[in-house]
């Protein structure tokens, strides 16, 4: 059996990111609060766990949506919006509030 058209896959592909986008929005925190946090300070594990849980969420659906649509470009597509979401808040997370640089101290 086929997978979708071209213009099909553009659709789900459109889809999966924002998807994606959405299970970020709302599992993990904003990333300009991260980045200004001076109370936690940098590197915040419950950030870090928040991250990794909007990434694993979001690589299932992805994989489902590619699965179904038997199409290679909706899992490319949501995989790379996966990766660039993740290391955004990663690095966020990684930056000191106080300093503004990034350190591997815990609450620096």
């Amino acid at each position: 059996m086929a997978g979708l058209k071209p213009s099909e896959e553009i659709i789900a592909a459109t889809f999966g990111v924002t998807a994606v986008v959405g299970i970020f929005a709302n599992m993990t925190p904003n990333m300009g609060d991260v980045r200004a946090d001076t109370v936690n300070g940098s590197n915040n594990p419950v950030t870090h766990k928040s991250t990794r849980a909007a990434a694993i969420t979001s690589a299932i659906i992805v994989s489902g949506m590619a699965l179904l649509g038997k199409s290679p470009s909706v899992f490319v597509a949501g995989a790379a919006t996966i990766v660039i979401l993740s290391v955004a808040n990663w690095h966020a997370n990684a930056i000191s509030g106080a300093t503004g640089v990034p350190t591997t101290a815990v609450g620096e």
